[in-house]
């Protein structure tokens, strides 16, 4: 079985008490009430709830410290999260109640909005929650952050917890949560016993995430990251080749890139199998997604992804499956590409609906 998980970046130790205690977790977000324009973050942050599945690791980073706080509740298949009140697109559309409210809590300040707070003047919401229950005995457990990263610092490549600036939280690779995990179950590892007694638990019942709450086929996307979180939250929708197997994990915004100071190569999908590589620090498959019609740029970011694993893996990187999914792709693209990496790339190109996405020759 494949173990990933999420990181989940906190402010306060009366939040991440509330979170433990109460085995719930939102992340704060701007209410959408229309529609996501191209500079907002909503699908961005629904892309990494839409990684989550049934058993996925909680762990909360705090003040250089990491606590570990469950397994999530929800779907294997499909996306493991639910959906909290009206002030979404995918909250509308799914009729949602809103079941958790932390505009009460006395460091927010309250609006005339059910679910609705503000936080440095700034109206904030959680369209979005997880539930999560410690099965491992392991929840406040905590250790001091240096200790992960001294770990990973044994790979000579970024991965997504060393990555995760400007971020609220982000899925992790099978690699990352098993260094955690070993360096969580030891026996001298401290551990925070939650202190809460704010008024504050899920009233009703949760609504989860259900397929038809996205789009129907990649062809309705408005924007990439609309795509991307679909694709993550319904693998389905994916080629049939390319949808991960049973018990494998997904990641958005891999780090596929040597280290830099900033504007790092992420790859837009990862997903992680069985068979794992360098420890499952390196994902099986990688898939860049554009959509729209693909053309120099395109081609020479996914050639930087093979470029770079093959440095870092050599003939390892050969068993890496490397695949772009365009709505279409201009005449030169392939010319932008070398002969060795046309060979392991392979295109898609994605139509009108999952069953007529074809693969394309990409020689």
């Amino acid at each position: 079985m494949v173990e990933s998980g999420i990181f989940v970046t906190l402010y306060d130790k009366e939040t991440l008490d509330l979170y433990l205690d109460k085995g719930v977790y939102g992340q704060h977000m701007p209410p959408e009430d229309g529609q996501p324009s191209s500079y907002s973050n909503y699908y961005r942050v629904l892309g990494d709830y839409a990684c989550c599945r049934e058993n996925d690791h909680v762990f909360f980073f705090l003040k250089r410290k990491i606590y570990y706080g469950g397994q999530i509740k929800g779907s294997k298949e499909k996306g493991a999260f639910n959906i909290n009140g009206q002030h979404s697109p995918m909250g509308r559309k799914a009729n949602a109640e809103l079941v958790w409210d932390e505009s009460k809590r006395e460091i927010y300040e309250e609006t005339d909005k059910p679910g609705v707070f503000k936080v440095n003047d700034k109206e904030r919401c959680q369209p979005f929650i997880i539930t999560f229950k410690d099965k491992r005995n392991l929840k406040g457990r905590y250790i001091t952050s240096d200790k992960l990263y001294f770990k990973l610092g044994e790979y000579p490549y970024p991965l997504p917890s060393n990555s995760i600036q400007g971020m609220g939280f982000c899925t992790i690779t099978p690699g990352e949560t098993q260094t955690l995990l070993n360096l969580l179950k030891k026996p001298t590892t401290n551990k925070r016993n939650p202190q809460n007694n704010e008024n504050i638990k899920i009233n009703g019942k949760p609504t989860p995430y259900k397929t038809e709450y996205t789009i129907n086929n990649p062809s309705e996307a408005e924007i990439e990251s609309q795509l991307e979180a679909a694709l993550t939250a319904n693998p389905k929708l994916l080629p049939p080749k390319l949808q991960p197997p049973k018990n494998a994990a997904i990641c958005r915004q891999t780090p596929i890139s040597p280290f830099k100071p900033s504007q790092m190569d992420k790859a837009d999908i990862t997903i992680y199998t069985e068979k794992q590589i360098r420890d499952g620090t390196i994902p099986n498959t990688v898939i860049e997604l554009k959509n729209d019609k693909a053309g120099k740029q395109a081609a020479e970011q996914i050639k930087r992804y093979h470029k770079w694993l093959h440095k870092r893996l050599g003939n390892e990187a050969q068993k890496i499956g490397i695949h772009i999914l365009a709505k279409d792709y201009t005449k030169t693209f392939n010319n932008y590409l070398p002969p060795k990496t046309q060979k392991q790339i392979q295109k898609h190109k994605l139509t009108e609906t999952n069953n007529n996405q074809e693969t394309l020759n990409i020689r």
